[in-house]
């Protein structure tokens, strides 16, 4: 028996960090995460499941709150896993403390807006007319969120859903989560049709 043995070359250390690095550190999109295990959380999960497929918009947030660790973050991606094979319209934004990138809200309007974008292109043309106004870096965050997430998905004739995890590790120095939530809040009377499943542990202002 010949056993053959194939030698490969070793990456160079600083690509070899990279790629490490790469596979650990979090981002918006929560690569960072892994969905659930089979048998695991199908309560929480038929429950997320259930609401978002209620005709009814009594009920436009789901809010999944619990302690470190609980596996908050698992069951929003296992969501990112599900919707995707559904085909939903959807889009997603993972906090985490663990870079300045995830801990604040300075990408958010505009990853949101450009996921919706990709699971229906119509969006773009509004979308992108309102990211190129003139005055768009002087504008607050509820203006932002407004012009690039809810105006253009009011003119669409579906029902979509934003996946918010980690809440309580969106940074709030000069209330940038108070922001956040004051949008989220006036978004439940502006676009209905909107649905938002947020995470997060149970602290005073979430």
């Amino acid at each position: 028996m010949v056993r053959t043995v194939t030698k490969r070359n070793r990456p160079s250390s600083l690509y070899y960090l990279a790629h490490q690095l790469r596979k650990v550190l979090p981002n918006v999109y929560g690569v960072q995460h892994v969905p659930c295990l089979k048998g695991t959380r199908e309560k929480t999960i038929a429950a997320i499941s259930k609401w978002a497929n209620e005709k009814t918009d009594a009920m436009p947030i789901f809010l999944l709150l619990d302690v470190a660790g609980s596996g908050k973050s698992t069951v929003a991606q296992h969501m990112v896993y599900q919707w995707t094979r559904e085909g939903r319209l959807f889009a997603r934004f993972f906090f985490s403390r663990d870079t300045k990138a995830t801990m604040s809200t300075d990408s958010f309007c505009l990853t949101v807006a450009t996921a919706f974008s990709e699971h229906d292109p119509s969006l773009r043309a509004p979308i992108n007319a309102f990211k190129g106004r003139a005055d768009f870096g002087l504008l607050s965050f509820y203006e932002k969120f407004n012009g690039t997430v809810i105006s253009p998905l009011e003119k669409l004739n579906r029902d979509a859903i934003l996946i918010i995890d980690a809440l309580d590790e969106c940074d709030n120095e000069h209330g940038i989560r108070d922001e956040l939530l004051n949008a989220l809040h006036g978004q439940q009377f502006s676009s209905p049709r909107l649905r938002i499943l947020a995470t997060g542990r149970p602290e005073f202002d979430i």
